[in-house]
């Protein structure tokens, strides 16, 4: 079994710092050994450790020698097998510190190997650092979607052998439509938006959509789930639109799976920076219809017509036309939601996500 180290160098808790967490309580379940390095102030530190995951504290300041020695002291002391990055900071640190500890540890071939993981679709420039970090350093780089790794491949000319292509995976027992009972019952027709709210997740998008769905359908209700940056700007839009009886924010939410089995539609209208977002895969497996936008690696999961409707992003009019059209074709919702779980079921199962991930644990180490 391996020892994994994980740094992450971001303050906030989102779908990154979920899916890290997340896929180490897996693989301390399959019998890894498992460590988490990032700053003490950080929620994900403070979750890993109310998770049971060994937690160490650490600063990822980039440019910043003492930075690197610090890590490479941490590194040289836990001497993991795999050191696996996944912010910009944390990853220019501890891969610099892992190649120090490299010339160190020659003679007794003793040599952490680096992951870098790369969460998010956002294009990748192609200067030289780019391809320092994504290219030269990591042994191997993990993305969240075919998609992206695709764009690293094409558009940066980064080496395709070491890239492979890991969608979070979600659990489909506590994510089980026949299992999981509503948290509510809609006063309607229940269309919702679930995750942190960010500026490029296209909330605004979403209520400005919503009086063109309320004129073809009244009866409808919206609901906002998450916690995040935007929380003020949104409650805003809300009020300045006079919405606040038709849409309602709800603030985070551990509960949901019973929050999309009490919804009718999920809508995810971002723009930018996707991989294969886990909200999206989670209301594939409750058999929620889905509209979202047609960036990043959407489309991997949400096949148009198929599993889900895709949508052009920043159209808060083609939004409303999706939902109405869902709304007027129950049949196609049920047959959408069928088809979701079975694409989840298949390809995004967690025990699938592990198993790929073991796998590739497994080839780098063989080379070692």
């Amino acid at each position: 079994m391996a020892l994994i180290l994980h740094t992450e160098a971001s303050l906030g808790w989102g779908g990154q710092e979920i899916r890290i967490l997340q896929e180490s309580i897996g693989m301390i379940g399959r019998g890894h050994r498992i460590i988490i390095a990032a700053p003490e102030e950080s929620l994900i530190f403070k979750r890993a450790q109310d998770a049971g995951v060994k937690t160490l504290a650490a600063k990822f300041r980039k440019k910043n020698p003492i930075s690197v020695l610090k890590m490479k002291s941490l590194i040289d002391r836990e001497r993991p097998d795999i050191v696996n990055t996944h912010s910009s900071s944390d990853s220019w640190v501890a891969s610099i510190a892992v190649k120090l500890l490299r010339m160190h540890y020659f003679a007794t071939k003793t040599k952490p190997k680096i992951i870098r993981t790369r969460h998010l679709s956002t294009p990748i420039g192609k200067s030289f650092l780019s391809r320092l970090i994504y290219d030269m350093l990591p042994d191997a780089v993990m993305t969240t979607g075919e998609e992206i790794r695709q764009r690293m491949i094409k558009y940066n000319g980064f080496d395709g052998s070491k890239i492979f292509s890991v969608p979070t995976g979600i659990d489909i027992e506590r994510f089980n439509p026949a299992s999981v009972k509503p948290a509510f019952n809609a006063d309607g027709f229940a269309v919702g938006m679930v995750g942190v709210l960010r500026s490029w997740k296209g909330h605004g998008y979403f209520i400005e959509a919503v009086p063109e769905i309320l004129s073809r359908i009244p009866e409808a209700v919206f609901y906002i789930v998450g916690a995040g940056p935007q929380h003020e700007n949104i409650k805003r839009m809300i009020s300045d639109m006079a919405l606040n009886e038709k849409v309602f924010m709800l603030g985070h939410r551990e509960d949901v799976a019973e929050i999309l089995a009490s919804l009718d539609v999920i809508a995810h209208p971002s723009y930018a920076h996707e991989g294969v977002p886990q909200s999206v895969l989670q209301a594939l497996a409750m058999e929620r219809a889905v509209v979202a936008s047609d960036v990043g690696a959407i489309s991997e999961v949400v096949r148009d017509g198929e599993t889900g409707l895709l949508m052009r992003p920043r159209d808060p009019k083609h939004i409303a036309e999706k939902v109405i059209e869902l709304h007027g074709d129950p049949d196609l919702r049920v047959r959408l939601g069928k088809d979701g779980r079975r694409l989840v079921e298949q390809n995004h199962s967690f025990e699938n996500m592990l198993d790929k991930i073991e796998k590739l644990y497994g080839n780098i180490l063989d080379n070692a």
